[in-house]
């Protein structure tokens, strides 16, 4: 055998080198050719052998892993810890809500916040879907499809835990061998990070939060989840849910939301520092595009929504103004918020820090008696301090107070200074409408003298009283002009704010019973023991003091047939499960005065306004179309000046002073600024009457004697009377006694001569 014949065959694995040189090769180059393909067998089996038990050993691992996993998850971890969608304990935002007055409705005014801002908005899946439901106001089916898209888009078929997205991205953390538009973590996931704060970046902290995703995933459904999810995201600005996103950068609901906006919104959560819409345009516009591509590739839109969304004006707002949020509270508000929180800190047992911070972020729905036009009103008045900003003589500005409020003790708009308001109060700061306790001076007379004393009968109308120089245990009381009148009419007394006449009423009933009265049936409480005495009751010098607020409710008794209603800020207080937790719908009114009492100091206190004599007369040309009973008060030494009346709409009390104490150049200030509030209140209103008591009677009477007149009185006028205390007919004068007036009700002008002849 040659070499020809050796090698006349083919080598199938080296077709190719047919054409090599035969000459090169020997019978040792064969078996090396052997031995080499053996090699390579065994080579790859070895490597199968390597593999397969590489696969077996990470299976192996694997299976532990997961066992090691599942045994500390159900022995370790807690699933249900602080997730519970039933019993939210989360920060939501206070809103005050007022009622408009055309349409009875109540509307949203003001919104008060801690560091969360959130407004929890329904989402009920049914009433989304349904197109015909117009009345539908929460979370709409196309903002939930964009959430759904961008964030989750296998969220309605996983059970809490999206388990190829979590190998995918941890994979992925290690070998990016893939670019993804969705993250790790599922819309369950999230909304658990949401719940608890929990962000610590361990393996135990991800362990936690499967174990609590799966769990609300087994105990709530979907749409429960997707609702909760939505209002807890955050979504920039301290903003957190959609329905303050879509207020902050839309300026409407969410419901009022369109296609694109909707999807801008979906674009933020990824980071809102990064896809804000106002702060970060361009990165929102991309992702907001991304969301519509994939709400198309989801089905979830059609691609001629699609293309109209593509085409849609982007209308950004992004403004303080669309939460209804003020940098600087009113004075109403600084009340309200000082009112509502101490309520709930006297109903919960709370202290004042924890009720301020739970009155911040309990989400809190108040019902308050503002009246919005009312307050512009005050607002526009006081905030004038060149009009009225008055100087003293150390420089200081004049400074006031006003309260306004209806007959059933609501309050409807507050001043609590002269000048811009530039701050807010909080819990310790000054609101001088409340706080800002002075002497009432002379408008302290009708409360606490006269109305008491034609309460028990001791006087009535026309009552005969001795203006003169009497002692009381060594102190006699002076009038402000200086003099003695002598034998006047209470009419004329009160008109004229006699001082002598009130003393001897206190006096007459004993101090301890005027105090009383006003403690008990008008409800002052800024008063102290110290003011049980003539002089602070009769005239008004008091030792405590009173607010303007206080000062409005007693006053209002002359306007609404002698019932005493606490002043009040709010209707009522609602937590956010809509559970009522404070109200002044059940509070019961007291019973001053008769009702035919109230008539008779009504008509005695609108002579201060229309009488000759009156010290308040500068106030009939303010309201024009109806009647005011006022009262005017000054202190000592002229520094506290009041104003303090009604109209049969609304009763208002006018305080003016320093805050240091000094004389005020200005006497009628007070009456000036309570008129420039009101002619605003009441312009437009229709004309009103006082109601009068049927029990009460107008009839001539005697200037000189105080008795029923009769044809033969050289000088009557006209007076109001309880039946029951009706004067007998004058027998200084021989004469035929008179019929009753044929005077319009609530027409209380004098005939013949004026109560200055009555001396």
């Amino acid at each position: 055998m040659n070499n020809d014949d050796i090698f006349s065959h083919s080598d199938p694995e080296n077709d190719e080198n047919k054409s090599l040189d035969l000459n090169s090769f020997s019978s040792g180059a064969v078996d090396d050719a052997r031995k080499k393909r053996k090699k390579k067998k065994l080579g790859k089996q070895r490597f199968l052998k390597m593999f397969l038990t590489v696969v077996l050993v990470g299976i192996i691992t694997v299976s532990i892993i997961a066992g090691t996993f599942l045994v500390y998850a159900f022995t370790m971890v807690d699933g249900t810890m602080d997730v519970n969608l039933d019993d939210l304990e989360l920060n939501f935002t206070t809103t005050i809500y007022v009622q408009d007055k055309s349409s009875d409705q109540w509307v949203e005014y003001q919104r008060l916040h801690g560091e969360y801002n959130r407004i929890w908005v329904p989402y009920d899946e049914k009433a989304a879907n349904d197109k015909e439901n117009t009345e539908y106001k929460g979370i709409p089916q196309k903002l939930v499809d964009a959430f759904v898209a961008i964030e989750d888009k296998r969220f309605y078929t996983h059970y809490g835990v999206d388990w190829k997205r979590t190998f995918g991205a941890v994979i992925n953390t290690f070998i990016p061998i893939y670019s993804s538009r969705q993250g790790g973590s599922t819309i369950t996931q999230q909304l658990v990070k949401n719940l608890t704060g929990d962000k610590d970046t361990s393996a135990s902290r991800k362990v936690r939060e499967i174990m609590r995703a799966r769990y609300l995933e087994s105990k709530y459904a979907k749409p429960t989840i997707i609702e909760c999810y939505l209002n807890t995201i955050p979504m920039g600005h301290g903003l957190y849910g959609v329905e303050v996103a879509a207020n902050y950068y839309f300026g409407k609901s969410v419901n009022e939301l369109t296609l694109l906006e909707c999807a801008s919104l979906a674009s933020i959560t990824k980071a809102p520092s990064n896809y804000a819409p106002d702060d970060e345009p361009e990165n929102n516009k991309a992702r907001r595009e991304t969301v519509l591509s994939l709400m198309l590739e989801e089905k979830y839109i059609t691609k001629e929504e699609y293309d109209a969304a593509m085409g849609e004006e982007f209308n950004l707002v992004a403004s303080k103004e669309q939460l209804n949020e003020s940098e600087v509270n009113n004075y109403f508000v600084d009340a309200l918020i000082v009112n509502v929180t101490k309520d709930l800190a006297q109903k919960y047992g709370w202290d004042d820090a924890h009720a301020a911070e739970n009155f911040y972020s309990g989400g809190y729905k108040i019902y308050a008696t503002l009246d919005p036009v009312i307050q512009s009103n005050v607002d526009e008045v006081f905030s004038n301090a060149e009009a009225y900003g008055i100087k003293g003589k150390d420089g200081n500005q004049l400074q006031g107070a006003f309260t306004v409020m209806d007959y059933n003790g609501r309050v409807k708009g507050l001043a609590g200074g002269i000048g811009q308001k530039t701050v807010n109060l909080g819990l310790s700061g000054f609101n001088r409408a409340t706080d800002a306790v002075r002497q009432p001076g002379s408008t302290m007379k009708p409360i606490a003298a006269y109305a008491p004393a034609i309460e028990q009968g001791l006087i009535n109308y026309s009552s005969i009283v001795n203006d003169t120089a009497t002692s009381y245990k060594g102190w006699t009381p002076k009038n402000w002009y200086s003099s003695y009148w002598g034998n006047v009419t209470v009419q004329y007394a009160l008109e004229r704010s006699i001082n002598t006449i009130p003393v001897y009423l206190v006096n007459k009933m004993t101090p301890q019973v005027s105090y009383e009265f006003l403690t008990q049936k008008l409800g002052i409480t800024t008063l102290n023991e110290n003011d049980i005495d003539l002089s602070p009751l009769g005239m008004g010098g008091t030792n405590g003091g009173i607010t303007t607020i206080e000062s409005a409710a007693a006053y209002a008794i002359f306007g609404n047939g002698g019932i005493y209603r606490e002043p009040t800020l709010y209707y009522a207080v609602y937590n956010q499960h809509n559970d009522v937790v404070l109200s002044h719908e059940e509070v019961e009114p007291t019973v001053a005065i008769s009702e035919d009492t109230a008539t008779v100091m009504n008509k005695l206190l609108q002579n201060v306004v229309y009488g000759s004599n009156g010290t308040g007369r500068g106030a009939a040309g303010y309201i024009s179309n109806m009647k005011i009973y006022a009262k005017t008060g000054t202190s000592n030494n002229s520094n506290d000046l009041w104003f303090v009346g009604g109209t049969p709409y609304y009763v208002a009390s006018c305080w003016c002073g320093y805050d240091t104490q000094q004389t005020i150049s200005d006497s009628a200030i007070a009456l000036k600024m309570w008129g420039a509030v009101m002619s605003k209140v009441h312009s437009g209103l229709e004309a009103k009457s006082f109601e009068e008591s049927s029990y009460a009677v107008s009839r001539y009477y005697c200037t000189e004697t105080g008795l029923l007149a009769t044809d033969a009185c050289p000088s009557k006028s006209v007076g109001w009377y309880k039946k029951n205390n009706v004067p007998s007919v004058c027998t200084s004068h021989s004469g035929t006694a008179l019929d009753a007036p044929k005077a319009e009700k609530g027409d209380s002008e004098k005939t013949e001569n004026t109560q200055g002849n009555a001396q």
